[in-house]
């Protein structure tokens, strides 16, 4: 149990001391405490307490059981930010860095960010043989920093996938 602050930054701190194995690990469990152990019984939300729905169905008698509360959900900016990859690379996203962190345990993901300059995406989807394409779009009059294993390319505004056979990740 990370706890109501940790949990808004472990995964990010993992992230950016190169262990998003760890973090996906985090990400990915099942058991109670964990986010998905709330997915596994129904929600749709995320909820105040780890526990706010048992495994029988019944609410949890302890209280505070907000069943739509940010509380725990504050996972999604590690998601934003290292599973999909989209940041700023200056105030007001006119250039953004895109650097996705993937994980084969999660096969896909794609994430959307409005900003002050427009519509950013950015998604990966991770095929058995280790492949992964990359798609992303960078919004009209903004620019994008592209980064794969360290390599960087600018994208001007537009659609792009790039196929790459990853080297050492799950």
């Amino acid at each position: 149990a990370t706890g109501f602050i940790g949990t808004g930054v472990i995964n990010q701190t993992l992230s950016e001391y190169g262990m998003d194995d760890l973090a996906y690990t985090l990400l990915l469990q099942h058991d109670c405490p964990s986010w998905l152990y709330s997915v596994d019984q129904g929600a749709t939300t995320i909820w105040e307490r780890w526990d706010s729905v048992l495994p029988d169905g019944r609410i949890s008698p302890e209280g505070m059981n907000s069943l739509n509360h940010y509380s725990y959900g504050s996972i999604e900016a590690w998601m934003y930010r290292d599973v999909c990859g989209i940041r700023p690379g200056e105030a007001g996203y006119r250039r953004a860095v895109i650097e996705p962190h993937v994980d084969a345990r999660l096969k896909f993901a794609e994430g959307r960010l409005n900003t002050s300059a427009g519509l950013f995406k950015s998604g990966w989807e991770y095929a058995d043989d280790g492949t992964v394409t990359y798609r992303v779009e960078v919004p009209f009059n903004a620019e994008a920093e592209f980064v794969l294993e360290g390599e960087r390319r600018i994208l001007p505004a537009g659609n792009y996938a790039f196929v790459h056979k990853e080297k050492s990740r799950q």
